[in-house]
């Protein structure tokens, strides 16, 4: 043990917090960050509409840290079926649209997927195979 007495969270809910979070419980300092990266776009976003009115070319900083933090926010556990909220325990079924679902719903006709399944197989099947021709041979 290092021997640094716990100390409760800056924002005073009641929860502890350490200085790795700047004092704050790990649900404030959730909250602080998303409220920190939120801040920041608005900067970017005044900057890059100022440098559009200038007539200057803007960067694509905002559609970068846009794209990023569209990942963070993906990265969402997921253990429970999109159709009927049960558990899936570690694996669960991924469709192609993108949900978890759970063994009895598992199948597109299940959850009425809106996938389509028979054109990705279409244009699967013909860039895996491409057309072959053999050369026309003359006949004299």
């Amino acid at each position: 043990m290092t021997g640094v007495e716990p100390s409760l969270c800056m924002n005073g809910c009641g929860f502890f917090s350490t200085p790795q979070t700047k004092n704050l419980c790990s649900k404030c300092y959730n909250k602080f960050l998303k409220d920190e990266s939120a801040r920041y776009l608005d900067t970017i976003r005044d900057h890059t509409k100022a440098a559009t009115d200038a007539g200057e070319k803007a960067t694509t900083v905002v559609e970068k840290h846009e794209k990023t933090m569209a990942v963070v926010v993906k990265n969402k556990k997921r253990s429970r079926c999109t159709a009927c909220n049960k558990k899936v325990g570690l694996l669960g079924f991924e469709c192609r649209c993108g949900h978890v679902f759970c063994g009895s719903h598992r199948h597109p006709e299940e959850h009425s997927c809106l996938s389509d399944y028979k054109s990705a197989a279409i244009t699967d099947l013909t860039i895996q195979n491409p057309v072959i021709k053999a050369d026309k041979l003359y006949r004299i």
